[in-house]
């Protein structure tokens, strides 16, 4: 009966610790326009504004190496000169609300939103952002263009402290690159 007992607690215990993980939702959207083999180099653009750059560089540098892995892997190397495309990330410990005003260069289209509405490039324009704590976004652009490409988007990382939310920060990139690389497959009959 204790072996039973002692088994009945532990199943409890790995249920409510796989939880958290099965609560993380993601996103993702892109121009299924883009040609996307065309892209050969990648270049960082920091936001200290909506990166953990300046509270958890260490978190910081996990991020960008997990990503930076992914664009690697596909055949991307980084070319800080001239490069094909500009990644960013957006996170926050806390709520925060960032707002952009852009007279020419990086914004969304007038029709950016979840699912396949891209529109014309909007060329002047503000918007305001909240990002929630607890949440990751990937964002990709034509860096020549000045087009929004890609923008994945992990919700539920647990923890106050991006410290402690390391793996769901893994995860949730993991999660973002297989959701990308299933609709993608799907858009292309694979």
């Amino acid at each position: 009966m204790k072996h039973l007992t002692l088994v009945l607690v532990l199943t409890g215990v790995l249920a409510l610790a796989a939880a958290p993980c099965a609560a993380q939702k993601v996103y993702v959207d892109y121009d299924s326009y883009a040609d996307f083999s065309k892209y050969k180099s990648f270049a960082w653009v920091d936001t200290n504004t909506t990166s953990l750059k300046l509270d958890y560089p260490e978190v910081d540098s996990l991020i960008k190496n997990n990503i930076e892995y992914y664009l690697v892997k596909g055949g991307l190397i980084e070319d800080l000169e001239d490069p094909d495309i500009r990644v960013t990330y957006h996170g926050s410990s806390e709520v925060q609300s960032q707002f952009m005003t852009s007279t020419f260069g990086y914004s969304y289209g007038a029709g950016w939103t979840w699912g396949p509405y891209w529109g014309p490039q909007v060329v002047s324009g503000s918007m305001t952002t909240e990002f929630k704590k607890g949440t990751l976004i990937i964002d990709i652009w034509d860096a020549r263009k000045k087009e929004a490409l890609f923008r994945g988007t992990v919700v539920k990382i647990h923890g106050d402290d991006p410290m402690k939310a390391v793996k769901d920060i893994d995860d949730g990139i993991d999660k973002i690159v297989k959701t990308f690389r299933k609709m993608r497959a799907k858009e292309q009959g694979k």
